[in-house]
């Protein structure tokens, strides 16, 4: 009985590995069963550490969500990595992208009063802008969420206006002169190809909640000199997480 206990926990294990793995890739289980060769009931079997798969099968299911079961009998993994491993990455590269332009990145800033009850900024971008006409510098706040996989899109959308709200209270609390703070902001979507066919699908909803200009937040992340668009953009961090990019709106 001991024997099948241990392989029942490195089974769990492994159904996590592979888990993780899909999840990462942005892939459903039809997806990455069809990748495997194997049914959807089957990946769901292993994904639950049901299975008595044979380890040329869980191998094969693991390299199809680039898990292989080599790396993970070296303590090596999809399993191993911080779920949040590629919220990190987004909010790494945000940081770097924008400190060009000037921006100070403030990761998992507390926007709202009370803490218990509301989820902290993905990233808070802030900077002061020269405004040289009137001798003035513009506090600007930006306000960038990032969205790693789409489990409900209706809640975020829904509470996208409050959390701006939130920032702009945040903003006019920091006053230090007369000059009113310009607050806006980005969801930035990770360009999977489920995301990236959601986003597609409804079109219009997401151009109507996000309908500032992808290269304009794009240029003003990186320019100093360049003013931040007053209105919210969708912009796409690629799989890898090393790269931003606007969404392309149909005609």
């Amino acid at each position: 009985m001991a024997a099948d206990d241990v392989s029942d926990a490195l089974m769990r294990k492994l159904g996590a590995m592979l888990r993780d793995g899909r999840v990462r890739m942005g892939l459903r289980q039809l997806e990455a069963a069809t990748a495997a060769g194997i049914s959807r009931s089957e990946w769901s079997e292993l994904e639950r550490g049901r299975s008595r798969a044979t380890l040329h099968l869980v191998n094969r299911a693991g390299s199809a969500v680039n898990a292989p079961l080599g790396a993970f009998l070296r303590h090596a993994s999809a399993a191993d990595l911080p779920r949040d491993a590629s919220q990190l990455k987004g909010q790494e590269l945000l940081i770097v992208t924008a400190r060009p332009g000037g921006w100070q990145g403030l990761p998992e800033e507390q926007i709202d009063r009370d803490a218990r009850t509301s989820r902290a900024a993905d990233v808070l971008l802030f900077r002061q802008r020269e405004v040289r006409q009137d001798d003035v510098q513009a506090p600007e706040y930006a306000l960038m969420e990032i969205i790693d996989w789409f489990a409900d899109v209706g809640e975020p959308l829904r509470a996208w206006n409050s959390r701006l709200a939130a920032v702009e209270r945040y903003a006019v609390a920091r006053m230090q002169n007369d000059v009113l703070p310009i607050t806006s902001g980005c969801w930035i979507v990770r360009a999977t190809q489920r995301s990236r066919r959601l986003v597609a699908d409804h079109a219009n909803l997401f151009q109507a909640r996000f309908p500032g200009s992808g290269r304009a937040w794009l240029a003003a992340l990186t320019n100093p000199t360049v003013a931040m668009p007053t209105r919210p953009s969708l912009l796409w961090i690629n799989v890898k997480g090393d790269r931003l990019f606007p969404v392309r709106w149909r005609s």
